[in-house]
């Protein structure tokens, strides 16, 4: 019997991301995400939190489904209204900024800033999400630092 290993030269692991984590933010393990920071706030309080999570592509599938994806799942939250979307960069590689916000009775107003792009290495794509969430009521203090957070994520493949 033979074994198989990840990473691997078969199976790449993932790029490797650096994102800053502002004074007052701290480190959190949240399933699904390669990083993801919060916000330190008073209990009972929404924490502003940035995630980053990462998935290996389908071969033939591109960037435009990815989006079509993103923004499926956006339309598909009651209320979701779009605020802006601009082609950017992440790591000098082409990307995407979605940002957004919807209001729902359990949670009130929520603004959401998404941003993604496509890393191709060792035989492989792979789609970096970078998504940003605070209330809406923090929107205005926190919207800056969401965005300066995701301006700061590095991507090198392995």
């Amino acid at each position: 019997m033979s074994t198989v290993t990840y990473p691997s030269e078969t199976f790449p692991g993932f790029p490797e991301v650096v994102m800053d984590c502002p004074e007052g933010w701290v480190p959190r393990s949240v399933p699904e995400a390669q990083i993801a920071i919060i916000q330190e706030r008073p209990e009972g309080e929404f924490r502003p939190n940035v995630l980053v999570v990462i998935q290996r592509m389908r071969p033939g599938q591109t960037f435009d489904e990815v989006v079509q994806r993103a923004l499926a799942k956006f339309e598909a939250t009651p209320g979701y209204q779009e605020v802006g979307r601009v082609k950017t960069t992440i790591s000098g590689l082409p990307a995407i900024r979605i940002e957004g916000a919807w209001t729902s009775e359990t949670t009130g107003t929520m603004a959401q800033a998404l941003r993604m792009a496509i890393v191709e290495h060792d035989g492989v794509r792979d789609v970096v999400e970078i998504t940003g969430t605070c209330a809406g009521a923090q929107a205005k203090e926190m919207w800056t630092t969401v965005r300066a957070i995701q301006d700061s994520v590095e991507l090198a493949d392995r």
